[in-house]
């Protein structure tokens, strides 16, 4: 047994604990009267110490602790603990109850602590994000939702209330079509794992991504911080992320409800990790993009509309001072070639300024046409050294280029690349003031293949590389501003470089020039070229030129006169389709754009004619919709202001492949191929070219020739599998092969070459090949 002095030390120790603590204490015994109140206790309800120690509960003055007492008092030690918050004297008091009964004393100790400040906290909080305009839903570890902002509620409606303290995804919060469940599949088997001791084995919850303690890359158990970059690789991850929901991606997603009303919503869902790395649940992020969205419709559509009105009277425009230029209206002097050549090249240059503004607003809104194919770099290099030759001599720059050897083909769009490499052998001129050199690079880096455009100009400082490649940015120097331009064509070659798989970058230092580099994919094996047909080098026939407007009319007919077509005329669908019927035209060019019916619609009437179903159309517009055009039967799409060269080009090579036999040449040998081509087209053959097995298979599904010269040693497919392929369809075996090799044939292959019509041995005379042809398909005069 204690001694008193003992007791009392015992006591006093309590006494000083509590005096120090920070927490009030309040001691009531089963009489109901107050037996300890600390000083804490003191200052939080503002009643002095003596006022109620030894007094009834009811002298402290709070009500609701007073009945909470007396309720746990008259139960005994069998009460449980009961938490309450009492608000007095300004302060937010979190109180506790704890009951207790040793025997000799009985009664019930309250601790008080006071949570003001971390209630206000909540309270600012709370207010905060209540008060954001951004729609914010937070969820728990599994799944449940624990908080959404008004916002929130705002944008996704009422089923966001009702949805608090509930298991719902995001998918379903906005009304998305979700995936099957039954079609996910735990790690474990996903995996073939029997590690029986994962914290993930045999889990309900199967976002087995989100657990901490699971092995990562290296089979040792980390936390979800440290796994998570992993995990997004993870083929567990990527079949059932989809279907479970993935709430740690940062991705962005694009979102369009219309339920309780129509918006476009930005949803962002970040995860929330404590300090361990474990992950404690998530955050989705609403932000309306509804107006911006609309906005940037409505800008795309004035950019049109504008680039559009402007184009019909610049066709004209460019169209007959080009004529002019080239004395079709007669001779010029000397000043007036002058006077009009400024006309032309302010002319083109506005060309070049409509055709990036429509490039931006096709690709802001998707419509960006791309045909990859497997392209030859060295080809489209030197094009672009004869396009710029001429300039670059004018401006006193050497232009020149260094191409590595046994480059692959890569996988691009022709023209599209070739864009990109003219804006930058452009730049590379004109801003190589005084001189200097100009140089394109070419070589192979791993599945990538490098062109670099070097200059040795003016050179870009660090900080206007990191805008280069925005949109409507220009390096602010005396150079730049006068030469011009809208600060648009690297922002449209990096956004078709990387459509095209590719990326685009600079490297420079101020006053010493820069090297801009762009990447494309090497093609892959099943990625082949189409060859196009070619026409005869001597066509003609009637062409039916239909435009709403006469002048352009009148312009697209001397372009074709000029060439040895005739030429008929319609302003109207109805004078359209009546002139069709009667003249017979062997090709027709279409404007859409008609007062009196939809272009479009036209277009389908010449397809389902029998007069004009084989008739190949020609769509000219100021409309950039070539998607469109093709689908609706569409032979070809050219844009406006119409491009001389390119226009005439394309009818030759549809009117010259509709009425000659096509003869489709293959061989590996690029000399032999252009040979006999050129040879072939004079004699009045339509030509496709391939040059390879598997190119020759895609020409023959695009175009059936009448004819094919086949060599039979080939990169990809030989000629051997060639024969073996056309041979054995009902479609193509009627089409005669002529082999030409310049090897013995092979024992077992002879069976597959008798196959062949013919054989020529190599080297042969291209005019002995292309009569053989000629009294081969009865084309001998």
């Amino acid at each position: 047994m204690a001694q008193p002095g003992e007791e009392a030390r015992k006591q006093l120790h309590i006494r000083t604990l509590m005096a120090n603590a920070s927490e009030g204490y309040v001691i009531v015994g089963d009489d109901s009267r107050v037996r300890l109140f600390n000083e804490v206790a003191e200052e939080f309800l503002g009643i002095s110490r003596g006022d109620v120690v030894g007094k009834d509960m009811a002298s402290i003055g709070v009500p609701e602790l007073v009945d909470l007492v007396r309720e746990l008092v008259s139960q005994g030690g069998d009460a449980p603990i009961v938490p309450v918050v009492v608000n007095v004297n300004n302060r937010v008091l979190s109180c506790k109850a704890v009951p207790f009964d040793s025997g000799s004393q009985a009664g019930v100790a309250i601790v008080m602590r006071d949570d003001s400040e971390l209630v206000s906290q909540q309270e600012r909080a709370e207010a905060i994000l209540a008060g954001a305009g951004d729609g914010l839903l937070v969820f728990a570890p599994d799944s449940r939702v624990t908080y959404a902002n008004p916002a929130a509620v705002e944008m996704l409606g009422d089923k966001v209330r009702e949805a608090i303290g509930q298991h719902v995804s995001m998918g379903e919060l906005l009304g998305q079509v979700l995936p099957d469940e039954d079609s996910v599949e735990p790690c474990w088997d996903i995996r073939s794992c029997n590690v029986l001791d994962c914290p993930q084995y045999g889990s309900e919850d199967l976002r087995c991504w989100l657990r901490c303690g699971t092995p990562g890359p290296d089979g040792t158990p980390v936390p979800y911080r440290d796994k998570a970059a992993a995990c997004v690789t993870c083929e567990v991850f990527r079949k059932n992320s989809p279907i479970l929901g993935e709430p740690g991606s940062n991705d962005v997603a694009e979102v369009m409800i219309e339920v309780p009303e129509h918006r476009v919503l930005e949803v962002r869902t970040n995860p929330v990790i404590d300090r361990a790395g474990r992950y404690i649940g998530c955050v989705s992020t609403l932000h309306d993009v509804t107006a911006a969205r609309e906005i940037a419709v409505m800008k795309n559509e004035f950019v049109s509309m504008v680039s559009h009105e402007l184009r019909t009277p610049l066709t004209s425009i460019k169209g007959y001072v080009d004529l002019i230029v080239d004395g079709e209206a007669g001779e010029i002097n000397d000043i007036q070639r002058e006077f009009l050549q400024i006309v032309q090249e302010n002319s083109d240059r506005l060309v070049e300024l409509i055709n990036d503004l429509l490039d931006i607003s096709r690709m802001e809104s998707g419509r960006v046409h791309l045909k990859l194919e497997p392209l030859e770099l060295p080809e489209i290099v030197q094009g672009v050294l004869d396009t710029f030759r001429t300039y670059a001599d004018q401006s006193n720059v050497e232009l020149s280029a260094k191409v590595g050897d046994d480059l692959p083909r890569v996988a691009g769009d022709r023209d599209r690349v070739g864009q990109v490499m003219m804006n930058l052998v452009s730049n590379a001129i004109k801003y190589s003031p005084g001189g200097g050199a100009a140089t394109i690079g070419v070589g192979r880096d791993g599945d990538l293949v490098v062109i670099s455009v070097s200059d040795s100009g003016i050179g870009i400082s660090e900080e206007d590389q990191a805008q280069l490649f925005t949109k409507f940015f220009r390096v602010d120097s005396t150079l730049t501003r006068e030469i011009g331009g809208t600060g648009l064509g690297l922002s449209i070659c990096k956004t078709v470089v990387e459509l095209m798989g590719g990326s685009i970058w600079v490297e420079s230092v101020a006053g010493e020039g820069s090297t801009f580099s762009f990447s494309l994919p090497v093609a892959p094996d099943e990625l082949v070229r189409t060859p196009s047909v070619e026409a005869p080098l001597v066509v003609g026939g009637t062409v039916l030129v239909v435009d709403h407007d006469p002048e352009i009319a009148d312009l697209i007919e001397k372009y074709l006169q000029k060439r040895g077509y005739d030429v008929v005329k319609a302003h109207s669908a109805k004078e359209a389709l009546a002139v069709a019927e009667t003249a017979k035209p062997r090709l027709i060019t279409l404007d859409v754009m008609l007062d009196d019916a939809d272009g479009f619609e036209l277009l389908q009437e010449f397809k389902d004619h029998p007069a004009t179903r084989d008739v190949p159309v020609v769509v000219l517009s100021i409309v950039c919709d070539e998607g469109k055009s093709l689908r609706h039967g569409a032979a070809d799409y050219l844009e406006k202001p119409i491009d001389h060269a390119r226009l005439v080009k394309v009818v030759d090579e549809l009117v010259g492949s509709k009425d000659s036999p096509v003869v489709l040449v293959v061989d590996d040998d690029r000399h032999i191929v252009d040979t006999l081509s050129t040879m072939l087209r004079a004699k009045g053959f339509a030509v496709q070219c391939a040059y390879d097995g598997a190119e020759a298979l895609q020409a023959v599904e695009k175009r059936q020739p009448d004819l094919i010269l086949l060599d039979l040693q080939m990169p990809v497919m030989d000629g051997y599998e060639v024969i073996q392929e056309i041979k054995s369809h009902d479609a193509t075996r009627e089409i005669p092969i002529v082999v030409m090799t310049a090897h013995r044939i092979d024992e077992k292959h002879i069976d597959i070459v008798k196959l062949a019509a013919e054989q020529v041995s190599k080297p042969f005379l291209p005019e002995h090949l292309v009569e053989s042809i000629e009294r081969f398909l009865g084309k001998e005069e």
